[in-house]
This record gives C-alpha cells, structure tokens and sequence, in this order.
C-alpha cells in the first residue's frame, strides 16, 4: 500500500519521510513586527521545519462578551480582552514577516480564522493553511480555504468523528485533497493523561487515505515524541523565544529554542532506533552470535577414535562450534582426531 505524503514547501510530510515539525508561534509575537522576527531566528535555531502564526482579528473572531474556554489566572476578562491585544499587526506588517521567514530560508504558514484573513495569507504566497480544532466546524471558512487549492492541516479538538469527516468532506467537495488530519486535545496545557495519544492510531485507520500528525498542548517533549509511535508524522507544539513573556497566554505553555531543539533531537533518535517489525540479522551482532552464543564444548582431552560420551562434554561460549542443540547427536559419535580439553567441537572433529 502507499502511504500517502502530502508536501508544503520544499519538504515532505507523511509516508517514510522524517516527522515534520512545526513551530507554532500563533500569537507570541504579541502584537508587534520585532517579535515575529526573533520567533522566527528561534525556530530556524530549534532546527524546526516550519513556524505558524495566527491571524486574525479580535472583531471578526469573538462577541465582546464571550467568556474564555482557558484558565489563566485572570479573572474579569473576556476572550476579547485578550485577542485585541495580540490583534495589532497589518497586512503590511504581515508581509514583512513572511518576507523575512523567506530571507531565513524557513517555511512560514498561518492559521487563518476568517476568511479576509485567508485572502490575504494566500496573497503572501503561503504554502499551506491550518484549520484550528475550534473551527473543525466552521464549514464555510473550511471551503473557502480549501477553495485555494493549498495543503491544509486541520486539528480535532472537540471533534467528533463525524465533524472530522464534515470537514473533509468540504474540504474535498472543492476538489483539495491534500489534508493532515491533526489530533488534538483543547485544554491548555494539556495534562499527559489526557492526551490520548490512542486516538492517533484510530485516526490512522479510519482515515488511511490522509496525513496524520499530532498538535501538542502538554508541557514539555516526551508526549509529542511518543506520539510518533501511534504513527504522528507532524508535530505541531507551541514555540516562544522566552516563556517567561506574559502578553500572550501561550508563552507560558510554548517550548522555547532549546527545549524545541530538544524535541526535534528526541525524533530523530527515535526515527534511526524504530527500525523493522521483523528480526533480521544485524551487523552490530554478528560478533554476538560468534562469542556471545555457546558450542558444545569438550571437558578433557579427547583422543582420536574414542566414542564420545555425555561427561566428555559441557555447553560454554563461544559460538564458534556446533550448536548446543545437537548435543545428543554428538554423543556416540566417534572422535575423528584428538581433540584439546575445553575447546568448541566443530563438525571436522567427529564422525556426523
């Protein structure tokens, strides 16, 4: 069967390729120009393949009164309160900042969350789209975006099975079929009994025919890491260059450049350890199987002629001669010269 690969840039994500990472700076640039570029730096230095944004508008997004779905510590504020102040940056802003991943050699995408921002994202030639969980939805933005005929990773939080297959479903009535499907689990941070990192191997088989990756909330890299076990092949996980930022509620659950280099570091060595679902014969072992194994072995000396009895023998390493399952072949065999005491007997020495 192939596996099915989907590419965004100059990289392929799904199928034997390495997992793709993804940087999500959403909206840790807190509103200005100057951050989105040190996120930026900092994601080309966590070796990351991509970095995301969020774009939007408070407006369009929330009524004024909406409550939040999140717990900060902050109490008397809406969801308005808190996106209009991350929500400052222009269109000419926004072309900077994709112009400037551009000069860093660094794929830059976005999550749009209305569809003037999906206009003016796809005007900024991004090379793929992301649907958040909390719009899995939000059929008309999905057909929208999809109507641009670019990749689009789309998350699950909330999402049911048949809302996942709603929004393929819009997605592929517009003749897109470049899809990862992302699971997901919307509480931030994430508790790790929580993530149901299972899911992902459900989403594999029922939906054979995409992309699956996994859009991580936890704190930290272990979960993200394992989740390629249940067959993630991207990871999409918070990023800031210093968590210790306060603007934006995200900085507090985001990875900074080292633990996000950490984590990539963490995927590759589980991508050279996974190996096969079948034992082969590996060189790292040959020389194993030659010392670490046993022979029969003889306990005296042997001499040439003799029939060779059970007390003559004894089972040690190494390898090197006949394998300890023949022992009641080699006994009453006769020995065909004189053998040493305490030496492997190899098919040469007796009568077969």
């Amino acid at each position: 069967m192939k596996l099915r690969t989907v590419k965004i840039g100059n990289k392929t994500v799904g199928g034997e390729s390495p997992c793709y990472t993804i940087a999500e700076a959403g909206a840790n640039h807190d509103g200005t120009v100057e951050k989105a570029f040190r996120l930026i730096d900092a994601a080309v230095v966590a070796k990351a393949d991509s970095i995301k944004f969020q774009t939007y508008t408070a407006r369009r997004l929330v009524t004024k009164t909406a409550p939040k779905y999140w717990e900060d510590g902050i109490p008397n504020e809406t969801q308005f309160d808190v996106f209009e102040k991350l929500d400052s940056l222009t269109n000419d802003n926004w072309k900077s900042i994709f112009d400037y991943a551009d000069t860093k050699k660094i794929t830059c995408f976005s999550t749009p969350f209305d569809e003037e921002s999906a206009d003016l994202l796809y005007s900024l030639n991004v090379p793929a789209f992301k649907i958040a969980s909390a719009d899995i939805t939000h059929i008309p933005l999905i057909k929208h975006v999809a109507g641009k005929k670019l990749p689009i990773l789309i998350s699950t939080g909330m999402a049911s099975e048949l809302d996942i297959q709603e929004a393929i479903d819009a997605i592929e009535d517009k003749g897109n079929h470049d899809i990862i499907i992302m699971h997901c689990i919307t509480s931030y941070p994430t508790k790790p009994e929580d993530a149901n990192l299972e899911m992902i191997r459900t989403l594999v088989n029922k939906f054979s025919d995409y992309v699956i990756g996994y859009s991580d909330h936890t704190i930290g890299t272990v979960v993200p890491i394992c989740s390629t076990f249940y067959g993630a092949k991207c990871i999409e996980k918070h990023f800031t260059f210093d968590t210790s930022l306060t603007q934006s509620r995200d900085h507090r659950l985001s990875l900074d450049t080292e633990g996000f280099s950490n984590m990539v570091d963490g995927l590759r060595l589980v991508e050279i350890s996974r190996g096969m679902n079948i034992r082969t014969s590996f060189d790292v072992e040959k020389e194993a199987v030659k010392y670490a194994r046993r022979s029969i072995v003889s306990t005296t000396k042997i001499s040439k002629g003799t029939l060779i009895k059970k007390e003559m023998l004894d089972i040690k390493r190494p390898g090197t001669g006949i394998p300890p399952k023949f022992l009641d072949k080699v006994i009453g065999k006769k020995a065909l010269k004189d053998i040493e005491e305490d030496i492997p007997l190899t098919y040469e020495d007796i009568s077969i």
